[in-house]
């Protein structure tokens, strides 16, 4: 077999996450290609495999399967002998009726809480996204019901319904969401699962990788006292230039610019940061991050996004954001 596995960056990537379980589950050899937006390339090599221009995309020899739940189907029906699916009829109804949900469903719990192995705080959750976890919680507590005697998964041993939630499980443990104790206990079976805990090292790699790529800074920057989180990175790397003209209430304004900036900094692929604002209000903050990936992460921040809703009504009378790649940099002296 010539299986290949197209996916993004595994410390984002729910959608990924998935089929890869299976097959590292199933213990099949396999390649994987990892297709990183800051790469020039990027949508020219995603367009030239898959036909909807998005991963997670298998490949096995002339066939292709472009969407995450036709590719675990595809795995289960190509290694029968994984059992990836529950053997008993009934079982399998119910652990593909649950797969479907989680496909189509939980969508408040994903957009308020994007995929992020690297974040490791608390996030205040609002009604829509509690209903999404309550919902969770249910189908938990059905699974346990019916096949708990069987095992710890949700049918009793792993199946394809694990692997769909997954990311689910990624989510909570990352927000510190609390779910009542059933529920945890089935967010630890999982976490511990070998085939999870390869993903989330596997995935700290990548980022650190990534952020590997950019050179520190040597040289009379250093020697004046600037600390390497105040530095410009040297090329290659991505710069979010933002500038504004202020029109709302100061101290709301240096508060919330306070708390962006020390979130900023704990976000995985954050470089550096720096900002300035004249007296007429007009400023710009430009904030440096080693990948499209990660600009794309922090502009999907919850707590980022807030802010960002908090701008536009309150404390910007305009603004102009722009992205853009560092190609070159000179200091003097």
């Amino acid at each position: 077999m010539d299986l290949t596995l197209h996916m993004f960056h595994k410390n984002y990537s729910s959608w990924s996450l998935r089929p890869w379980l299976l097959l590292v589950v199933a213990g099949v050899e396999f390649k994987e290609v990892m297709h990183w937006p800051s790469e020039s390339t990027f949508r020219a090599g995603i367009n030239a495999v898959s036909p909807s221009g998005k991963v997670p995309l298998l490949t096995d020899g002339d066939v292709t399967i472009w969407e995450s739940l036709a590719i675990c189907e595809y795995i289960a029906e190509l290694f029968p002998a994984a059992k990836l699916w529950p053997e008993d009829r009934v079982t399998r109804a119910w652990a593909r009726s649950a797969s479907a949900e989680m496909h189509a469903g939980l969508a408040e719990l994903r957009r308020h809480c994007p995929m992020n192995l690297a974040r490791d705080a608390k996030l205040p959750l609002d009604p829509a996204t509690r209903k999404d976890v309550a919902r969770f919680e249910a189908i938990v507590a059905d699974a346990r019901k019916r096949f708990g005697s069987d095992g710890p998964y949700l049918c009793g041993r792993f199946s394809v319904a694990d692997a769909m939630f997954a990311p689910v499980i990624t989510r909570i443990l990352s927000y510190r969401i609390d779910v009542n104790a059933e529920t945890r206990a089935y967010v630890d079976t999982m976490r511990a699962h070998p085939a999870v805990d390869r993903w989330y090292r596997e995935a700290a790699e990548q980022v650190k990788g990534r952020v590997a790529q950019i050179s520190p800074i040597t040289g009379p920057e250093v020697a004046n006292g600037v600390t390497p989180d105040q530095q410009v990175p040297d090329p290659a790397c991505w710069a979010v230039i933002f500038e504004s003209k202020f029109g709302g209430s100061r101290e709301e304004y240096d508060k919330l610019a306070m708390k962006m900036e020390e979130l900023a900094r704990k976000q995985p692929g954050f470089l550096s940061i720096r900002g300035v604002r004249g007296a007429d209000g007009i400023g710009i903050t430009v904030s440096y991050w080693d990948s499209l990936e990660s600009i794309a992460a922090w502009k999907a921040n919850a707590e980022h996004r807030e802010a960002q809703s908090a701008g536009r009504s309150r404390l910007y009378s305009s603004y102009d954001l722009r992205v853009a790649r560092v190609e070159r940099r000179r200091v003097h002296p």
